[in-house]
């Protein structure tokens, strides 16, 4: 009976065992988490993040398969996230062209629509002297600017004619560097053109320095009523070749004069005392080439 009960106990101790080691090849322990044990998961859990930071998305390389490799690291974007405004911060929308852009741009097409091709007319002035004020005097018309009306404009040079952009209001400027040009008559320079006749403008130009200068005449179309506007229609380069001869002119009136010099006896001592200068320098560069060293 000892024994009997013996042999059921190392049965029963043998059993357990053998059970034991199926379990543990057959992973049947693996489906039961212990008490303490934490739930896994196989994906990629984020750290969540606070406040307009954006979430990051991870992406996974779409072009690498498995035993081909490392692979490409996965890349890391950012999803646009949408600034919202602060409490009490109104949102504030792109500017908008102002009203007066409009109006300007309207009253501009209005002007042109309106302009047509007329005539300028002038006498080029050049040559001129050094201090002589002489007038510049400009025609312009929208048609027939009539008979005869160049004989109003002074100057000794034939009469030019160009056909620019003439609107029903104009305005005319002269400048140039190197001369004084003051505008006669009114100072603003606008004036209405008339379809018969001529508008003129008058300026006084004084050459200040010798030499080839340059006058710029400009015209443009400006608007009567609503905002100030000055649309540039014609301009043109007008080359004036500037003398000396004035300024020997006022030396020989000054005190040439009284002494009984003429502009050729100037002329020819001016060029006596250019060629004795030379002369004397010629000498000078002469002996000190010819002078032995110490």
């Amino acid at each position: 009976m000892s024994g009997a009960k013996t042999m059921a106990s190392a049965l029963g101790t043998l059993c357990v065992a053998v059970f034991l080691t199926l379990g543990a090849v057959l992973g049947l322990g693996a489906c039961t988490p212990g008490p303490h044990a934490e739930p896994t998961s196989t994906g990629t859990t984020l750290r969540p993040t606070s406040g307009s930071e954006p979430t990051p998305i991870v992406e996974e390389p779409t072009d690498w398969k498995p035993g081909a490799g490392p692979g490409p690291f996965p890349t890391v974007r950012a999803t646009p996230t949408k600034t919202q405004p602060s409490e009490g911060e109104a949102s504030t929308p792109p500017p908008l062209p102002t009203s007066t852009a409009f109006e300007r741009a309207r009253r501009a097409k209005e002007i042109l629509e309106t302009c047509v091709r007329g005539e300028l007319t002038f006498r080029p002035p050049s040559p001129m002297r050094q201090g002589e004020t002489r007038e510049f005097v400009l025609h312009v018309t929208l048609g027939d600017p009539g008979a005869g009306h160049e004989k109003n404009i002074p100057g000794p040079n034939p009469v030019q004619t160009r056909a620019p952009i003439v609107c029903e209001e104009m305005r005319a400027d002269l400048s140039g560097a190197g001369m004084t040009i003051e505008r006669a008559g009114n100072p603003s320079g606008e004036m209405l053109v008339p379809e018969q006749g001529v508008a003129e403008w008058r300026w006084w130009v004084t050459p200040k320095d010798p030499g080839r200068k340059t006058m710029t005449l400009q015209l443009f179309a400006t608007a009567e009523d609503g905002p100030d506007l000055s649309l540039e229609t014609f301009r043109e380069d007008i080359q004036v070749e500037i003398e000396l001869v004035y300024v020997l002119n006022a030396l020989v009136k000054d005190w040439a004069q009284p002494l009984g010099l003429t502009i050729p006896v100037l002329i020819g001592a001016l060029g006596a005392l250019l060629v004795w200068s030379r002369s004397k320098r010629r000498k000078a560069k002469h002996a000190a080439n010819t002078t032995p060293p110490g």
